[in-house]
């Protein structure tokens, strides 16, 4: 079971656990075939617990079963098969009989890779103990002796070497899973920062079409009649009161029924036609509706027409007017039709088409796929991270096969007692074999160049078996029986698995066939297969093992890439559902009481109290309208509650921003700048007593807020530049008008 936070850490684990689990029981089955079949076994309880060890790793590498229950199980047959087997030997744990060595150190290598250093540990130190038992009849056997034998040592090193692998992958591994977590985190931040504004924005541009367009009447005092003024009063709150569709939502809904009710609140007199019910998505449907509204209120509001008429089809909706039109192409100085309409329909991947001609009317045509897209998979959010994370396990599965390579040919080549070859060959060829090794870190090697060196390390191996006596070429001078193997691992982890493991095969195959030929015996060929079976079986799984690293650590990507999906709908939804929503409803009782006044006819449009507030309102609204592209800034969202506490005093307050450069380096301001441009211009818009003006622009080279008002004298007082001087401020006074400029750089930030 792959654990929750650390998917790469944790599949990796699994796959160095099923390595671990081939390796002993492959090794251990052909161990035991081999020992039967040479007729080495002891009668009678010895070739029993024999048959039990060959028959269970059998079985074990026929099912997947892991778990602690399991490993004990293991465990316990190896603890079994060393407390009834005895084992003899003359001249050293390992000469006696081969097989309850290599049972152990198949063991032990295997808990090493599989489990942790604390389990593999207490296994190591069990089966060492087994061990000793086994041997117990060796004549002058002692503790000491036993722990100062090349075989039992060796042992040791082996476990040491496991662990040690383990540890370096599974460190890259879990650092794999915290780069990939943490660009996951920014890319959640940054969605629910894109979500939050574009909510925000559908927002704005609901109350822009409606409760800003009858807002803008009553304070513009055209409201001559005053029973339709309160017909759109009651229409706007029913649009209003009715929501928007959190994003996500897949609720369907009737676009022809959502138009028919259209119709009904259309001054200008209306014709729909549609072949019938138009089924889609509800906040599709949402936003067809939303242009089209907007689209109608244009026509009543401006078009003077006689007749509207609506065609409605799959993908499409068309509103054509007979009013009076206008001359050329509507520009995006139109904000209604260019955030009501147009840029509506593209969030939804769809488009607008606005045509018109002075005395032709103007016709609407609104588009959407009839078959909505499937979204790609989006692999940019962890494609560096994952990419870097599969190097950096390669490359520390590789740096863990050059040190087991180098420790290995370094240990065997010098503890050994025999001095079969002359000292200078050996030690040419132990240089050999640990160079090829050491080349496995040249990074960016050629294939043909890795290709070459594996075939150097195979050719030193087979030089070493042809110049060593026929009787030392399996005895402990023979030291590249095992560590040439591992150079060639080294090497190959990069390579193809096939050609890997076809190396691999080759070398072991002419090994043999070269002892065989040196020295041809019955018993050199049953301890070719104990060594196959321990030491080739070892190296082959290995190397399967790194071939799988990449797919591992790509699966562990894909699954990081589910998880975010699901983390940032989750993360979105609990933003629109509770900040989003909590902004709206604060928004709508700022001026829904205007709303519902009108509405019921407890306020006369043409009262100037209610006009001045309808003004107030509006303004505010249209600037919410206006400047969508920017506020989502850090910093204009921290200007926002000041703005709206002006608003509140009925201050008129105007803003400009400079909405395509403020993304790009607003958010890089540090927080002791924005707080100081913040206070300064909160300052303005409080003093202000009737108007004020704030413009924000950014450029490469700095950031500049520009406030203007109505401000008594002493508002001079309360403005200071900073002691840094990180924010240059200019004051400028002129009859009752206040100016502050305030300019921050960004090459001062960077010389700091």
């Amino acid at each position: 079971m792959l654990r929750e936070a650390d998917p790469t850490h944790a599949a990796v684990a699994q796959e160095a656990t099923w390595l671990a689990i081939r390796f002993r029981h492959a090794a251990c089955l052909l161990l035991t075939v081999v020992h039967l079949i040479g007729g080495a076994a002891e009668p009678g309880a010895g070739r029993a617990v024999t048959v039990l060890l060959a028959v269970w790793s059998a079985g074990r590498l026929w099912g997947r079963r892991l778990g602690p229950a399991w490993t004990a199980a293991d465990v316990a047959v190896v603890a079994i098969y060393l407390s009834v087997t005895t084992s003899v030997a003359a001249a050293g744990i390992g000469t006696g009989d081969l097989i309850d060595v290599k049972v152990v150190a198949a063991t032990v290598i295997s808990v090493g890779i599989a489990e942790r250093v604390r389990v593999s540990a207490a296994v190591t130190a069990l089966v060492l103990l087994l061990l000793y038992y086994a041997n117990r009849a060796t004549p002058g056997l002692t503790p000491w002796n036993f722990l100062a034998d090349l075989s039992v040592a060796y042992l040791l090193v082996e476990w040491l070497l496991a662990v040690g692998v383990r540890r370096v992958v599974l460190g890259a591994a879990g650092v794999h899973d915290q780069t990939v977590t943490a660009a996951a985190d920014a890319r959640i931040a940054s969605e629910v920062a894109a979500a939050r504004r574009r909510y925000e924005h559908e927002q704005w541009a609901v109350m822009h079409d409606t409760a800003a367009a009858t807002l803008l009447m009553v304070g513009q005092g055209a409201a001559g009649d005053q029973d339709r003024i309160a017909r759109q009063a009651a229409r706007d709150l029913a649009v209003l009161d009715s929501g928007i569709p959190l994003p996500g939502d897949q609720a369907r809904a009737d676009l022809s029924d959502l138009l028919r009710e259209l119709g009904t609140d259309s001054s200008t007199p209306l014709t729909l036609r549609t072949p019938g019910p138009l089924p889609l998505r509800g906040t599709l449907a949402w936003t067809v509706t939303a242009a089209a509204r907007e689209a109608l209120t244009n026509v009543d509001r401006h078009a003077r027409a006689a007749t509207v008429v609506v065609d409605a089809g799959p993908g499409t909706v068309v509103i054509t007017d007979d009013g009076v039109g206008f001359d050329g192409t509507p520009g995006t100085d139109r904000y209604g039709i260019r955030h009501s309409i147009v840029e509506r329909m593209r969030a939804v991947g769809g488009d607008a088409e606005v045509s018109s001609s002075p005395g032709g009317g103007t016709r609407v045509r609104l588009s959407w796929p009839i078959t909505e897209p499937v979204a790609a998979e989006d692999h940019s959010f962890d494609a560096p991270a994952a990419a870097a994370g599969i190097d950096r396990l390669g490359r520390s599965f590789g740096y863990g096969m050059v040190g087991v390579a180098v420790a290995d040919t370094l240990l065997q080549s010098t503890l050994t007692d025999a001095a079969a070859t002359p000292a200078a060959v050996d030690a040419l060829l132990v240089a050999v074999n640990v160079g090829c090794a050491l080349a496995a870190l040249i990074p960016r090697r050629r294939q043909s160049v890795t290709l070459a060196l594996m075939g150097l390390a195979i050719g030193a191996s087979l030089t070493l078996i042809a110049l060593l006596p026929a009787d030392a070429v399996l005895a402990g001078a023979n030291w590249s029986i095992g560590a040439s193997g591992w150079a060639v691992v080294a090497l190959g982890f990069r390579l193809p698995p096939r050609l890997s493991l076809s190396a691999l095969s080759a070398w072991w195959i002419l090994v043999c066939v070269l002892v065989l030929i040196r020295a041809p015996s019955a018993d050199n060929l049953r301890v070719l297969g104990l060594h196959t079976a321990a030491i080739f079986f070892l190296q082959f799984f290995t190397a399967r093992f790194a071939a799988t690293l990449d797919r591992v650590a790509r699966d562990a990507a894909a699954l990081h890439r589910e998880r975010l999906r699901h983390r940032t709908a989750d993360a979105v939804g609990h933003m629109t559902e509770q900040e989003c929503l909590r902004r709206y409803r604060e928004l709508l009782t700022e001026f829904t009481p205007l709303l519902r006044g009108l509405a019921d006819g407890t306020l006369d449009p043409g009262d100037p109290a209610v006009q001045t507030a309808a003004r107030t309102e509006y303004a505010r609204l249209r600037r919410l309208f206006t400047q969508q592209d920017g506020i989502g800034d850090p910093l204009l969202a921290d200007l926002r509650a000041g703005i709206d506490a002006a608003e509140r005093r009925g201050v008129a307050v105007t803003v400009e921003a400079d909405a395509g450069a403020i993304p790009a380096h607003g958010r890089d301001l540090p927080d002791a700048v924005r707080g100081h441009l913040v206070a300064a211009t909160r300052i303005m818009l409080d003093a202000s007593r009737s108007r004020a003006r704030v413009v924000v622009t950014t450029d490469a080279s700095g950031c500049t807020v520009s406030a203007l008002g109505d401000c008594p004298a002493d508002t001079l007082d309360h403005l200071s530049a900073p002691p840094d001087a990180i924010v240059h401020t200019e004051v400028v006074t002129a009859g009752e008008l206040l100016w502050a400029r305030m300019h921050h750089r960004f090459e001062m930030e960077n010389a700091r």
